[in-house]
């Protein structure tokens, strides 16, 4: 059977939801079930010495895992053969990557925000059914290392090449949307790419290339996002209304964004505070717990900015790729 659904890059945020949920049941039993050093692995799971509770708990969690793992493969493989084929298209990209108008062609960054999850997803969830690939996890780290720096050009190529288009003479960005933040979504997960490479690679010299990889998107993507988010909220007071309905659930975006900025310093600080001489823990804590705390105000003040989108609109509302926010 043949999918009749016209491709777009914003596609790519089905997959990027599925490794998402994949990851959240990995770091769920990572932090929750003892282990030994490194990621955990089926076989540190006992299962047999486990209550009835227990089983009742880590089992569906880690079939919805499984589940999910293959589901990003599987939608990453296919969404892959479509974008090769629209880049075959006479014109496709360009039209496409020409269009800044309201920010249309912002759902390009999907796709290596995607891609950065899946290589995630590699790592994490699937190493959990494969230990052999834990086991051998030091000679991963130069293929890891050399995906992450592709990633990282890519996306900066893109931050540029796409920026133009925003910033071009006729283009009215008033009429811009939270969706605009994409970009610095996919700064974020490139940025936990390299920040696991630092946390996990023994190599000096690989460690050394990823701490200047990480730290580079960090700051790049932060200052994107503090211009766009300051940009984006004062256009939306000003014009004193709230985008299209189906808009509205991109103003979530803000709650994974700061999640990953804060994750990824929280690495590269725990990394570098030997280097610097410094004993305390505090300074990468408090990276992690700000970011973790303004996710969760943020995350508490949009569900109420965007009440009535839930009681008015959500249940019988045709399917929009900015839902693919509440993942």
């Amino acid at each position: 059977m043949k999918l009749s659904i016209k491709f777009h890059p914003l596609l790519f945020q089905s997959s990027l939801a599925a490794g998402g949920v994949a990851l959240m049941a990995f770091n769920y039993l990572q932090f929750a079930l003892p282990h030994g050093e490194g990621p955990i692995t089926w076989a540190d799971i006992s299962w047999s010495a486990m209550t009835g509770g227990q089983l009742a708990l880590y089992a569906p969690l880690t079939a919805v895992m499984l589940a999910f793992t293959l589901l990003n493969f599987a939608l990453t493989v296919y969404f892959l053969y479509r974008l090769a084929g629209w880049l075959g298209e006479a014109g496709a990209y360009s039209t496409f990557r020409n269009n800044g108008h309201g920010n249309q062609n912002a759902g390009i960054f999907a796709i290596v925000a995607s891609l950065a999850m899946t290589v995630n997803v590699i790592w994490a969830p699937f190493g959990f059914f494969v230990p052999q690939m834990s086991s051998s996890m030091q000679a991963m780290m130069v293929p890891s290392l050399g995906v992450f720096v592709a990633l990282l050009a890519v996306l900066v190529y893109l931050e540029v090449t796409f920026g133009l288009t925003w910033f071009a003479e006729g283009v009215d960005r008033t009429k811009f949307n939270f969706i605009w933040l994409l970009d610095t979504f996919a700064f974020g997960l490139v940025a936990l790419t390299g920040s696991g490479i630092v946390a996990t690679a023994t190599n000096p010299l690989i460690d050394d290339i990823a701490v200047v990889g990480t730290v580079f998107a960090l700051v790049v993507g932060l200052a994107v996002l503090l211009y766009k988010v300051a940009y984006l909220t004062y256009n939306h007071v000003k014009a004193g209304k709230l985008p299209a309905d189906p808009i509205l659930p991109a103003f979530l975006l803000i709650v994974p964004i700061s999640c990953l900025f804060g994750l990824s310093a929280y690495r590269v600080a725990g990394f570098l505070q030997p280097q610097v001489a410094s004993g305390s823990s505090g300074p990468p804590a408090l990276l992690i717990t700000a970011s973790y705390a303004l996710a969760v105000v943020w995350g508490i003040g949009s569900v109420y900015l965007i009440r009535d989108y839930f009681t008015r609109y959500f249940v019988k509302s045709p399917f929009a790729p900015p839902q693919w926010g509440f993942v």
